[in-house]
């Protein structure tokens, strides 16, 4: 019998358990578990009826990631010169003063 992370993730009717989303969000499984009862944002699971362990959706799981996808954005730079590091002297804080 195959593991569910030797299958295909995008198939549906396949389940991850909560060591492998713990794994695929980077966490422990403890910490897994305490997100879980503090009621934060996490893909629905579902509980069999006389199941004791939770099962997680696979399409599902990997839908709720896809929506906290980053993309990076060249922003163009503002001014000609790019900002000094630190405290500005008495001097520039005059300057800018007047």
């Amino acid at each position: 019998m195959l593991n569910v992370t030797e299958q295909d993730p995008n198939c549906s009717g396949i389940y991850y358990t909560d060591q492998e989303v713990a794994h695929l969000l980077g966490v422990s499984l403890g910490r897994l578990r305490n997100e879980l009862c503090a009621g934060n944002p996490l893909p629905p699971s579902i509980e069999p009826p006389g199941c004791r362990h939770r099962l997680w959706p696979c399409q599902v799981v990997h839908d709720w990631l896809e929506q906290f996808t980053v993309s990076v954005v060249d922003r163009p730079q503002s001014g000609n010169q790019p900002r000094r590091r630190g405290r500005p002297t008495k001097q520039e804080e005059r300057s800018r003063r007047r």
